[in-house]
C-alpha cells in the first residue's frame, strides 16, 4: 500500500510539471501572436499613411486577422478587447473592399491600438 501512495504521488508531480510546461509554452505562443499581430497592423497603418493601394491594404488586414487568430485566453478582458479588434479588422476590410480609404484607415489605427491593448493587459497577467 505505501509503495501505491508514493507512486501515485510521483505521477501526480510528474503530471504537474508536464501541465505547467504545457501552459508556459502556450504563453509564450500566445505573446508572440500577439507581437505579430501588433507588427502587422503597425505595417498596414504605415501603409495606410503612405497612401497605398486598397488591395494592399485589405491584404495586409487579413493577414493581421489570421495572425490574431492565435491569441486565446482566459482572461475576459483580453478577450473582449481582442473581439473589438477583430470586428473592426473585418469593417476595415470591408471599407477598403468598397474604396473607402479614410474609413478603413481609421479602423486600421483603432485595431492597432486594441490590440496595443490586449498586448499590455495579457503581458500584465502573464
Amino acid at each position: 500500500m505505501n509503495l501505491f501512495i508514493k507512486t501515485t504521488y510521483v505521477l501526480a508531480m510528474i503530471f504537474l510539471s508536464l501541465s505547467q510546461i504545457a501552459h508556459a509554452e502556450n504563453n509564450e505562443q500566445v505573446k508572440a501572436a500577439i507581437d505579430q499581430t501588433v507588427a502587422k497592423l503597425e505595417e498596414a497603418a504605415a501603409a495606410v499613411d503612405k497612401g497605398a493601394d486598397a488591395n494592399v491594404l485589405a491584404d495586409l488586414v487579413m493577414e493581421a486577422k489570421q495572425l490574431q487568430k492565435s491569441i486565446a485566453t482566459s482572461d475576459a478582458k483580453v478577450s473582449i478587447k481582442k473581439t473589438q479588434g477583430s470586428n473592426k479588422l473585418g469593417k476595415a476590410r470591408t471599407s477598403f473592399n468598397e474604396g473607402d480609404m479614410k474609413q478603413g484607415g481609421e479602423l486600421v489605427k483603432e485595431a492597432l491600438a486594441d490590440y496595443k491593448e490586449v498586448k499590455e493587459k495579457y503581458n500584465a497577467t502573464h
